[in-house]
């Protein structure tokens, strides 16, 4: 009876010491997937936070970028058609004038259209960034007096030179409005008054 005591005794304690291993065991790997479970719970938060300050930094290069190249357009004072081989004829408004001016040296030093031309109104000035008021004026005159100097390549190359305005014309818009209403709509009855404002302005 003894015998079969020891026996249990001994099954018993061989259970129990398995247990206690299991279960040390067990707490041991809970340990480990806890420790895992909070690493990658920490690499979340730090690739969101991450991924957070990428897309501030991001919006807010988009949003100096942006500063940078904004500028104010200046009102149109009219319109007018350049070049027609390159535009079509389309109109175009004064800060594209001055886009198309800066864009490329050549048309610094042309005529007319894009090509090396004299300037229409016999000067030997061909740079139309040059053009005083007192020039401007002269010109004027010079086609509200004289019908055979009303010409489309004159009244084209001024409005340019108008609008590009290098010189800083002091009368920009009177000849700016004057100019459209020849160029868009070839109205010349107004020629009298014309006249008048002009010689005015060289008082």
């Amino acid at each position: 009876m003894k015998k079969g005591n020891l026996m249990i005794l001994i099954i018993l304690s061989v259970s129990l010491t398995v247990n206690v291993v299991l279960t040390v065991n067990y707490s041991n790997s809970m340990e480990k997937v806890n420790g895992l479970t909070k690493k990658v719970a920490d690499y979340s938060k730090k690739m969101a936070s991450i991924k957070k300050e990428n897309k501030q930094n991001s919006a807010t290069k988009n949003a100096l970028s942006e500063l940078s190249n904004w500028k104010v357009k200046p009102k149109p004072i009219g319109s007018y058609k350049y070049d027609r081989n390159k535009t079509n004829g389309a109109v175009m408004t004064p800060y594209e004038a001055d886009a198309i001016y800066n864009s490329n040296k050549k048309y610094q030093k042309v005529g007319l259209d894009g090509v090396q031309a004299p300037n229409p109104f016999g000067d030997k000035m061909i740079n139309r960034a040059t053009v005083t008021d007192e020039l401007a004026q002269k010109y004027l005159l010079s086609m509200i007096n004289n019908p055979k100097e009303r010409t489309r390549q004159r009244i084209d190359w001024l409005s340019y030179a108008v609008l590009i305005n290098k010189s800083g014309l002091k009368h920009r818009k009177v000849y700016a409005d004057l100019l459209a209403r020849w160029q868009n709509n070839y109205d010349f009855s107004q020629l009298a008054k014309e006249r008048k404002t002009i010689e005015n302005l060289q008082k």
